[in-house]
């Protein structure tokens, strides 16, 4: 008798320390990871410095950028894996200058375990890149912040959180120079949650206060520059509205319902309408006035259309990888590369893997 009590007390007792040691992993996992607090309030009378824009310097010769688009990593190691070799066999085909990625990095629960193993393979190229978030980055136990510190602390990222007083975080621009003087200069925006509007939840706008900011850094640049506007593209997580409107008005729609861009407007196709927010904050219009000539964005992991439109071109980037294969119908995966000419000229081509 004493010794079947004995055998219950032990195996009682491992039950709770099994049970103490998943409860400890589990708050490990799940604790926020919070990072640091900083206030840098940005105004429009402030002095603006071109020293203070990150560059990269192109040289004569033609410049390459990779875009990876919604590559979100998540708790699948094998789907995780999957997009990591494809990353790996996309640079190797294509030798970029730079990387870029507009959003949803990384999604799911312990977002800084998959952010780390993000940044430890983007390093390892040993080019520049950049990024911005999307909808699904602050989903999991690692905020915007934190997320933020562990980007501006690669060595390779040229990632900054941006003002504190405009919308989300991963606000700020690059430029592509030549001989020193610049050449073309790239805006990462985050545009990438929702808003509960009275109707429901839908993509957000770009804020105003992120237009007021591209603005003054358009101006600061032109003087810089001897009063010559440099073109400029944009890279954020979600369509602009014109995009859609685009789509909506030049495309038509073959027998499974998806939108075809005409050959004379652009390539590809949309599976659905782009999912762009249904207030427009006048960034396009702005954009117009100050020279930017192309929009990029993810979300929309079946669409992969590149259109021009009122003189700009917006452009899905194809989805890199498969996650999350339970809810994602993409039906290509790769990424996007962005080639620019010294001469002005830009050739967009999707990288098919």
């Amino acid at each position: 008798m004493r010794t079947v009590e004995h055998k219950t007390k032990v195996a009682l007792i491992c039950i709770a320390a099994f049970l103490l040691i998943i409860a400890v992993l589990a708050m490990a996992l799940l604790i926020p990871r919070t990072g640091k607090r900083r206030v840098d309030v940005w105004s429009a009378g402030d002095k603006f410095s071109i020293e203070e824009v990150q560059s990269i310097e192109a040289g004569d010769k033609q410049f390459k950028i990779l875009m990876f688009t919604d590559l979100q990593l998540w708790m699948d190691v094998s789907d995780n894996n999957e997009t990591f070799a494809m990353m790996d066999e996309l640079v190797e085909k294509t030798s970029p200058d730079m990387i870029v990625m507009p959003g949803d990095n990384v999604s799911g629960l312990v977002t800084d375990l998959y952010l780390r193993q993000l940044i430890k393979k983007m390093e390892s190229y040993k080019i520049p890149w950049a990024c911005t978030f999307g909808n699904h980055d602050a989903e999991g136990n690692a905020t915007l912040a934190w997320q933020s510190d562990r980007y501006e602390e690669a060595e390779y990222c040229l990632f900054e959180r941006g003002p504190s007083n405009l919308y989300g975080m991963g606000n700020y621009a690059v430029n592509i120079t030549r001989d020193g003087k610049a050449d073309k200069t790239l805006f990462f925006l985050d545009n990438g949650r929702y808003y509960d509007y009275a109707d429901g939840a839908d993509e957000i706008w770009m804020g105003y206060e992120q237009i007021a900011w591209y603005e003054w850094t358009v101006h600061g640049i032109t003087a810089a520059n001897g009063g010559e506007k440099v073109p400029s593209m944009v890279f954020s997580h979600f369509a602009q509205p014109q995009m859609r409107e685009a789509i909506e008005k030049l495309c038509t729609q073959d027998e499974d319902g998806r939108y075809i861009v005409p050959a004379e407007y652009g390539k590809g196709y949309c599976a659905y309408l782009p999912e762009a927010a249904p207030v427009d904050s006048g960034f396009v219009d702005a954009a117009k006035e100050n020279g930017t000539t192309h929009f990029f964005c993810g979300h929309d992991h079946e669409n992969n259309a590149s259109i021009t439109y009122e003189g700009i071109t917006y452009t899905y980037g194809l989805k890199t990888g498969p996650s999350p294969k339970y809810w994602n119908d993409a039906t290509a995966y790769g990424g996007t590369l962005i080639r620019l000419d010294p001469n002005g000229a830009v050739y967009i081509d999707n990288m098919v893997i």
